[in-house]
């Protein structure tokens, strides 16, 4: 029954939170006031339901972690541990608060506990609502003076510097005390209760042996005090102590021991509060410094990837080290030889700041080179001809090999704390990575160019060699011009001629990669129509401009089939004419190349099966199309003449960077 009861409480919980926050939104939007008194219902509820505690967080920290989920909060952020801390807290106490309501105890009277949790709740809430301290005492003397029947209450905080106990805040003594009142430990009843750290009640606080008036605060009116001290243990060492509490009734009051113990409970919270809100406001400067630090450490970040220009990063590494931690003078130190030997002496890349002439240089390069070898930073005086100052040294070391060090000099006697040296590890760690994308990138480039000569060195030497194969050739048909085999030898050259062409295409740096269909196109078909049309025949082509992209082994192809159709063309499509047109035409479709080539010429037979056909030249388009582009072919009539439909996909582009920056296609 119960597991049946913290699931529809937890649902239903989880059910009220999306309604109290929907969408999507800044972790800021979860403060910690609404969701405290929703966990403080949701804990009356389990408690009513009769479900464990335990089960009752557990059920709550499922809410929580739905919450932020949907929210976009991050566990350890401050403002979502505030959000959560507070809640289940408000949860814990009205949890107890019930289970003492169950137990018999009606909360009425002086002595009842149920508004000592009440009270318990007012303050707790107080201390992780913010973490202003004065707002929290101000909250703690209201809430214990109504909870208690006092007529005034007072809280005094202890000052280890200065070993004083000081009246921080009150009600019902004289408010001009507040701030200005100290008292020294072992002075009156209070000071006694700080010095002997124990509760020292006083029915009738005149006449008790510690008893010293302090007119200023008015407290002389009184007839009973009760002193309880605020401890708190640190660790293994002695109680400390962080102030006292008193309270103050105009009649006489004997203090019960449940009171007793409920006071002491309070200043225990208090002490841990007080203690938090000191610690905070001890570190909210230096936290507030560390993130200015972290921001611009941020954006030095960014800019010194910004580039992937060596001398630019460089540059960039240098000032931002002297803007960041605020040092005389920045210099990198690089050893020159790409083998790194120590014994080379280093040199400055880049410097930042004015320059000073130091006197042992020779022992400072020794330092640099040191830096370098062992990859650990060293800070050392140094000598410099218009004075002394100190050289702190960083290694800039990649995973593959030492780059050199950045060296920063400082005020003489400078020495950086913990964090300071974080950050500077961080910074160098930072200009590291970024040195190393430069100088990989440099290295990619150089070798990009050389790869971009050599591919290209390598089509001239194919177009070369395939051009003299074809002026062999030629050489040997003008000699046989008759023969019955000159017509195929003449088909071998234009087939020859149309591969080289491509290839001195090609080899245009701009054109590595491939290029268009109807520049391919063209200069096939221009080699064709010299090596193939007879006398008395003239050739006309239409070739629309195309955005249908091609790379390099396609366009090869390409070219081959766009020369053995124009050839099909010109000897059987034009036979006894003196004119004829072929088109050219290219687009895309669904990621495939459709290339149509068509003639005006005598139309072929409409059950023409190309893949039946004896003919070389069918052949070898049958070939090159479904074994090397992956496509198909189909030939037939067209609306004039014959038509040439090639349909294939077309092949992925391998991008990589020119030597002038850019993305080209290889």
């Amino acid at each position: 029954m119960k597991a049946i009861a913290i699931h529809d409480l937890g649902d239903r919980l989880i059910s009220d939170l999306r309604e109290d926050y929907p969408g999507t939104m800044a972790t800021g939007a979860v403060t910690a006031e609404p969701l405290r008194d929703r966990f403080a219902e949701f804990g009356a509820q389990a408690f009513r339901a009769g479900v464990r505690l335990e089960d009752a967080m557990s059920a709550a920290i499922a809410a929580l972690q739905d919450l932020f989920d949907r929210t976009g909060g991050q566990g350890g952020d401050p403002a979502t541990s505030l959000a959560a801390g507070t809640a289940l807290a408000a949860l814990s106490t009205t949890y107890h608060a019930e289970e003492a309501c169950a137990e018999g105890k009606d909360g009425s009277g002086p002595d009842a506990p149920l508004p000592w949790l009440a009270a318990l709740h007012r303050i707790n809430r107080s201390a992780t609502a913010d973490l202003n301290l004065s707002d929290r005492l101000e909250t703690a003397v209201r809430v214990l003076a109504d909870t208690t029947s006092a007529d005034a209450c007072g809280i005094m905080l202890y000052d280890e510097t200065t070993e004083m106990l000081a009246l921080r805040a009150a009600v019902g003594l004289n408010p001009i005390a507040v701030g200005a009142l100290t008292l020294s430990p072992g002075t009156g009843i209070t000071g006694c209760a700080a010095a002997e750290r124990r509760v020292i009640a006083a029915p009738e606080a005149r006449t008790h042996p510690a008893y010293a008036p302090i007119p200023a605060t008015g407290e002389d009116v009184y007839a009973s005090q009760i002193s309880v001290p605020m401890v708190l243990r640190r660790g293994s060492d002695p109680e400390v102590l962080v102030g006292v509490i008193n309270l103050f009734t105009l009649h006489r009051r004997e203090f019960s021991e449940d009171e007793i113990s409920f006071l002491q409970t309070v200043a225990g919270e208090l002490a841990i509060g007080i203690e938090n809100a000191r610690l905070y406001s001890r570190t909210d400067a230096k936290l507030q410094r560390k993130i200015v630090e972290l921001g611009t450490m941020q954006r030095v970040s960014h800019t010194m990837a910004s580039t992937l220009d060596l001398e630019d990063v460089l540059r960039l590494i240098a000032e931002q080290a002297v803007a960041l931690f605020n040092v005389e003078a920045a210099a990198i130190f690089r050893v020159p030889s790409r083998s790194h030997e120590m014994s080379d002496l280093p040199t400055i890349d880049y410097r930042v700041g004015v320059n000073r002439d130091v006197v042992d240089e020779k022992g400072r390069d020794k330092v640099i080179r040191e830096v370098m070898r062992t990859g650990a930073a060293r800070a050392v005086d140094m000598d410099y001809v218009d004075g002394s100052g100190r050289l702190f040294c960083l290694p800039l070391r990649s995973a593959r090999e030492p780059f050199g060090a950045l060296c920063l000099r400082m005020a003489p006697g400078t020495e950086l704390p913990e964090d300071e040296l974080g950050l500077l590890q961080a910074f160098s760690d930072a200009a590291t990575v970024a040195i190393e994308n430069a100088t990989l990138y440099e290295e990619t480039r150089r070798g990009l160019e050389v790869a971009s000569a050599l591919l290209q060195e390598m089509h001239h030497r194919v177009r070369n060699n395939l051009q003299t194969v074809a002026a062999l050739l030629s050489i040997q048909l003008r000699h046989h011009e008759s023969a019955p085999w000159a017509s195929h030898l003449r088909e071998a050259i234009s087939r020859v001629q149309a591969i080289a062409s491509v290839h001195d295409l090609l080899s245009d740096e701009q054109r590595l990669g491939g290029t268009t269909v109807d520049v391919i196109a063209r200069h096939a078909a221009d080699e064709a129509f010299a090596s193939l049309t007879p006398p008395g025949l003239s050739v006309s082509f239409d070739i629309p401009p195309s955005d249908v992209r091609v790379p390099s082994k396609q366009a090869t192809i390409l070219a081959l089939l766009i020369n053995e159709l124009v050839a099909n063309a010109v000897k059987h499509g034009f036979a006894g004419r003196d004119h004829g047109t072929i088109s050219i035409r290219a687009r895309k479709e669904q990621g495939q190349a459709v290339i149509e080539i068509g003639n005006d010429g005598r139309a072929i037979p409409e059950d023409f099966d190309p893949s039946g056909s004896h003919g070389l030249g069918m052949r070898i388009i049958q070939r090159l199309v479904t074994a090397d582009l992956h496509g198909d072919f189909r030939i037939g009539p067209g609306e004039v003449g014959s038509i040439a439909v090639l349909r294939f996909p077309i092949a992925p582009e391998t991008r990589a960077e020119s030597p002038n920056g850019l993305a080209k296609v290889v």
